[in-house]
């Protein structure tokens, strides 16, 4: 996301780019659920259990799991990871739909990656990027949409 949120700032990609990528991004993400399934660590009936339960309580999939002794906080850790694993790079995304060709996203990311190693994006720095760069694409996508 971070690395969305530079190519914002850089004016690289416009806001309602930014949003679609990042709507297409969580649109495409694997369910926990349908992980748990697939890895077999979940039955369907243990998921229509658990998502009936979050439909009263609106609390986290994983959180219910653990609570009703269906998987442990390392099975969730080992979803999550799956999950991140087979979600779309955000940065791929951006390709996809067009915001970006993919010689000049190369090209970004270089500068993104020796800005970091060098500092000049720092935790604190980065923390300010994000607040700036979704404010101005959310003020982007309002004006356009």
């Amino acid at each position: 996301m971070h690395f969305g949120l530079y190519l914002l700032r850089k004016e690289c990609i416009t806001g309602p780019q930014f949003i679609q990528a990042v709507s297409r991004q969580l649109e495409t993400r694997p369910q926990i659920g349908s992980l748990a399934i697939a890895t077999r660590r979940l039955t369907m009936r243990d998921v229509f259990r658990i998502l009936s339960l979050q439909s009263v309580s609106n609390e986290p999939f994983g959180q219910l799991a653990i609570q009703l002794g269906i998987l442990t906080e390392v099975d969730i850790r080992d979803l999550l990871a799956l999950q991140i694993e087979r979600t779309i790079p955000l940065a791929q995304v951006l390709v996809d739909i067009g915001a970006i060709e993919s010689y000049q996203l190369e090209t970004e990311l270089q500068l993104f990656r020796t800005a970091m190693s060098e500092g000049r994006l720092s935790e604190h720095g980065a923390v300010n990027l994000d607040i700036d760069a979704i404010e101005a694409a959310f003020a982007t996508f309002e004006v356009t949409a």
